[in-house]
């Protein structure tokens, strides 16, 4: 009997963390907005703070960006989101305006600079 409670609860462990592993997820985001230092170090932060995000990495020569994340805490929408909340766009959600026009000079595009 004892035996079989062990193989019962190994099985439901084991289950745990199967389901929970494969909730984890990595996705690359294409950030064209982002101009230099700064524009990595707002990016960086508003992810990192997000809820569910594990790591966050922006690679400012290719424009990308990468976010590792649990997607049952929260979705690539929303992380898109996030960045555009400080004035960059994501993929292809857009970048707030107002927020943008706030950004400092280094930050924005050379055709708004």
């Amino acid at each position: 009997m004892k035996s079989i409670i062990k193989t019962g609860i190994s099985v439901i462990v084991a289950g745990l963390l199967i389901s929970c592993s494969s909730d984890t997820k990595t996705a690359e985001l294409k950030l064209a907005s982002i101009q230099c230092g700064m524009c990595t170090s707002n990016v960086e932060t508003a992810v990192a703070d997000l809820e569910g995000v594990s790591k966050v990495e922006v690679d400012l020569d290719n424009k990308i960006g990468k976010v590792t994340y649990k997607a049952s805490i929260i979705d690539l929408a929303a992380i898109e989101k996030a960045i555009a909340a400080v004035g960059y766009d994501a993929n292809n959600t857009k970048a707030d305006p107002e927020v943008y026009a706030d950004l400092a000079m280094c930050c924005k595009l050379p055709e708004d600079q």
